[in-house]
């Protein structure tokens, strides 16, 4: 029987990006765009490039997905329409999101708030990593919008969406050392745009770390190279390293800090917590539906509230917490889950 076709566009090849290409491959025969470009010449070349693809495999295919909403899904929109296909739209994050105080989101950048919108309004069916993607209350900062979302952004937009939480393979990550006391993990990659230092909570780490000497703060991910963050000597910053480097880091710090002011659906996080880290994180998103039970949550971007909360961690904290945060990420979000939820929604579509 031959396999039904799927046209997936994506923006560089992250982690997520591989699981669900392997997921779609496993059924599908998977026509792939990458549309990944740092130049707005290399962009214009892409849209030209993405608009033959689709003209030549478009007909051919049986379902366009495109995972994040910007520029690079606004043409498998229009190709689903022209050719009456379906078109999925999986949401992430910052196609959800508008956050002027640190210029982050797409709603809040004039052209790629224009791309985003229309491609929401050109697919078929959204499927945001959480619920909160699609609309929430946002409390954690009062210098942002309080409602966060697409629906939020977007309160005409009428479309269907199914949540589907990012899945998580726990045999792969476990703790394979013993873990050292007071020690804080913090994962933020592209930490050479100055606005992810606030996104991830990287200021909060450096502004208490000074007042908690005893305390060791490891952050992999390169940090900005200027003078306006001052770096104190329990803070150590990483370059990013492999997977098998960072099941180490995982498993021999005592907290993972998910202290973000904007998340989809946070992969470190997950991946900290089947390690056995105890976690520790803001209250954004999916991020407390993910601690759960099972760590601490900051309510406010506030750094003596973060202050206060490491100490009382540090004095309330025990090891089974780390032994439940990896149950419930175990039970909860396993990749088995993401497949299976995923395929069915894919296969609904196409054969509706």
């Amino acid at each position: 029987m031959k396999k039904k076709r799927i046209f997936y566009s994506y923006v560089g090849k992250s982690t997520f990006i591989q699981k669900d290409l392997a997921i779609f491959n496993s059924v599908y025969e998977v026509i792939e765009f990458n549309f990944q470009s740092s130049t707005k010449s290399g962009t214009i070349f892409l849209f030209i490039k993405q608009f033959y693809k689709l003209l030549f495999y478009g007909i051919k295919s049986d379902l366009f997905v495109s995972h994040f909403s910007g520029y690079h899904s606004l043409l498998p929109g229009l190709f689903g329409i022209f050719f009456r296909k379906k078109v999925l739209i999986i949401s992430g994050g910052t196609d959800c999101h508008s956050f002027p105080s640190i210029g982050y989101g797409n709603f809040q950048k004039s052209i790629l708030k224009w791309f985003t919108i229309w491609s929401y309004r050109f697919c078929d069916h959204i499927s945001p990593k959480h619920n909160s993607l699609w609309e929430c209350v946002y409390t954690y900062d009062k210098h942002d919008f309080p409602r966060q979302g697409i629906h939020a952004f977007m309160p005409y937009l009428n479309k269907k969406y199914t949540s589907i939480p990012n899945g998580f393979d726990s045999t792969l990550y476990s703790r394979c050392t013993e873990k050292k006391m007071k020690t804080f993990l913090t994962i933020a990659g592209n930490l050479h745009y100055p606005f992810q230092m606030q996104l991830k909570g990287i200021d909060l780490i450096l502004d208490i770390a000074p007042s908690l000497p005893d305390y060791t703060f490891t952050i992999v991910g390169k940090p900005v190279v200027n003078n306006s963050f001052y770096i104190p000597p329990n803070v150590i910053f990483k370059d990013p390293i492999p997977t098998s480097d960072l099941i180490l880091e995982y498993s021999r710090s005592e907290y993972y800090l998910q202290l973000s002011m904007a998340e989809g659906f946070p992969n470190s996080l997950c991946e900290a917590m089947l390690c056995e880290c105890i976690p520790i994180g803001s209250n954004v998103f999916s991020i407390p539906e993910i601690i759960g039970d099972n760590g601490f949550v900051l309510q406010h971007r506030n750094k003596t509230e973060l202050e206060s909360l490491l100490k009382q961690v540090c004095t309330t904290s025990n090891r089974e917490m780390g032994i439940h945060a990896r149950v419930h990420v175990e039970v909860n979000y396993p990749l088995t889950r993401r497949k299976t939820e995923l395929l069915q929604l894919c296969d609904e579509l196409i054969n509706h």
